[in-house]
């Protein structure tokens, strides 16, 4: 299903059987939404502990854009301008997210 090939983990000891879930979530992504996939994650995560797997916490998340580029909406205006501002928010961005790391880290 997946257009971009995936390289198999090498600690992986099945690797098939990953790609077949990957394409799987993939297919529910693209035929019912990114709601529908978070609903099937949670209550696969849910039904993995309730079964006794160790499935640990993390705050800690990788930076996705909430918004994929091809949905952002173009505005009109000045184009440098508005690259300087959104340049700006990202680097905002990223301060703010080393700053709260660095915190968490000085607490434990």
């Amino acid at each position: 299903m997946s257009a971009v090939p995936q390289s198999p983990a090498a600690n992986d000891p099945d690797a098939l059987e990953t790609q077949e879930w990957l394409d799987a979530l993939e297919a529910v992504l693209e035929r019912e939404g990114p709601e529908r996939a978070h609903y099937l994650l949670e209550r696969l995560i849910d039904k993995a502990r309730r079964s006794g797997a160790y499935i640990p916490f993390s705050q800690v998340t990788a930076y996705v854009n909430t918004i994929p580029p091809h949905m952002e909406e173009r505005s009109p205006g000045n184009v440098a301008l508005e690259e300087r501002i959104r340049s700006i928010c990202r680097w905002n961005a990223m301060v703010l997210v080393a700053r709260a790391r660095m915190t968490a880290m000085a607490v434990t």
